[in-house]
């Protein structure tokens, strides 16, 4: 049975050549090579497939169909490999056609997804899209092969397997109603503690306000807990239960103003967003138009 690693890759260049031009001698023109070299190539290559490859006619040489099944298999592969290195040396959405494999959360892509495919649809019509929800196990902290990843901004600077773009990273402020009691006092930790609370779950960074609380003695008493900013806007403007947001969804959507917002009392934990993929990529075109894209559409969804 023939191996096909164990055959010579030049070979099979000097075959397809063979096939096209019918002629020993027009291929060792076209390749710079002897006749004496591409007759002992083609010797090499009928032992090597047990084929005669070529027949012998008064208008040349005619191939066996066994010589044009391999040569028209080398023909589509070096054309895959070079389009390979075209799209390595430069990357045109509007031509482009490659699937990008996106991983993030179900609060990002509320925000994300919305504003990134349409702008795919716009400016690079031939681009695909797999994106996946994180799931919380483990395992998805790995980023496999040219995927991205959209998270909760990790703490400390990026690590030899990943590289990383901060998107986000902004102050929590404390969200009540204007005419909340505790308005007009200090918003220290123990006064924020002691207040009661509605928690933004699902979502991404809020679980780090409970691990900080934690670390320092105090929990919050949260009497609710809902799946999005929005839904503890609401909540807050019509109860004396408070909210710890993000800045940009504490500021009021109206003009009613029915909202303040007061420092937060853990100047240490913030709201933040990382892009962080695969080192190997960073010098991808195809890769890095795509992070630029997903950093330009994420903060003008947010």
């Amino acid at each position: 049975m023939l191996r096909s690693r164990k055959i010579d890759l030049n070979l099979l260049v000097m075959l397809e050549t063979l096939v096209a031009e019918r002629s020993v001698s027009k291929a060792a023109v076209r390749l710079g090579l002897t006749q004496s070299a591409v007759s002992h190539a083609l010797g090499r290559l009928r032992r090597a497939f047990s084929d005669p490859l070529f027949v012998r006619t008064p208008t040349g040489m005619n191939p066996t169909r066994r010589a044009l099944d391999i040569a028209a298999a080398t023909r589509a592969a070096l054309e895959q490999l070079e389009r390979t290195i075209d799209d390595a040396a430069v990357f045109d959405p509007a031509t482009a056609e490659r699937t990008f494999r996106l991983r993030l959360s179900e609060y990002i892509s509320s925000h994300l997804l919305q504003r990134l495919c349409p702008a795919l649809r716009r400016v690079a019509p031939g681009v695909r899209l797999d994106a996946a929800h994180f799931s919380g196990d483990p395992r998805e902290d790995e980023i496999i092969g040219d995927e991205i990843h959209v998270r909760l901004g990790a703490t400390g600077t990026a690590t030899e397997d990943r590289a990383r773009l901060r998107l986000v990273d902004e102050k929590f402020v404390v969200l009540m109603r204007r005419g909340h009691p505790a308005r007009r006092r200090a918003m220290t930790l123990a006064t924020y503690a002691a207040l009661d609370h509605v928690k933004v779950v699902g979502t991404i960074g809020t679980n780090i306000i409970d691990d900080a609380l934690r670390l320092r003695g105090y929990a919050r008493n949260i009497v609710f807990s809902v799946p999005s900013w929005r839904d503890a806007r609401h909540i807050v403007a019509n109860s004396d239960l408070v909210a710890a947001m993000p800045a940009r969804w504490a500021r009021d959507e109206d003009r009613q103003a029915v909202h303040v917002a007061t420092s937060f009392p853990l100047d240490d934990v913030r709201f933040a967003i990382d892009l962080e993929w695969d080192p190997r990529y960073g010098t991808d075109p195809g890769h890095g138009w795509m992070r630029s894209l997903i950093a330009r559409e994420f903060l003008a969804a947010v």
